[in-house]
């Protein structure tokens, strides 16, 4: 006679395991709703390769290839809360490219600007493909990845600064 008691057991046991599977779904439901009326850490948030001519190739593309167009990448946005951040360039795999500011101080309702130089922590060209902004909110305990991506590209150069600047031809002497 053990062995139908034995299922009787399992069973209510089985039907505690359910109703708290059910209270933590709901209680996780909760949450991500008070989450979504937060309101956001960050906004206004925009890429802009710099140099680029107006209706030219996308904004968000660029090339740090030292001709003086699109050799950097300017990043521009708001945060609506106080804190000390580090901004960060990650890769596809959400590795650290370069670290555009650590620790720095933000200002809440103020807009903030960084470059970055197309350059990895090591100061070489990382390979060609998308990379996204990662800011990490110290004080806020929170990371939060900009929406957009970054893509870089190593087209070869038409000259230099220099030699356009005084007028010359690109790679001659000008």
């Amino acid at each position: 006679m053990s062995g139908p008691s034995r299922f009787g057991q399992f069973g209510r046991i089985g039907s505690v395991v359910i109703a708290g599977l059910f209270l933590l779904t709901v209680a996780a439901f909760i949450y991500s709703q008070r989450l979504k009326r937060e309101p956001l850490v960050i906004d206004r948030v925009e890429f802009a390769a710099l140099g680029a001519k107006p209706g030219g190739v996308k904004a968000t593309v660029f090339s740090p290839n030292g001709d003086c167009r699109r050799d950097r990448m300017g990043i521009y946005f708001r945060t609506t809360k106080t804190d000390r951040a580090d901004v960060e360039i990650v890769g596809r795999r959400g590795g650290t490219v370069r670290t555009l500011a650590s620790d720095r101080f933000f200002k809440r309702y103020r807009e903030h600007s960084l470059f970055w130089d197309g350059r990895n922590e090591l100061g070489r060209v990382p390979p060609s493909g998308p990379y996204r902004v990662r800011v990490t909110m110290n004080e806020l305990g929170r990371v939060l990845r900009l929406p957009g991506k970054i893509r870089l590209h190593r087209f070869p150069g038409r000259g230099s600064c220099v030699s356009q600047a005084s007028g010359g031809e690109p790679g001659g002497a000008g």
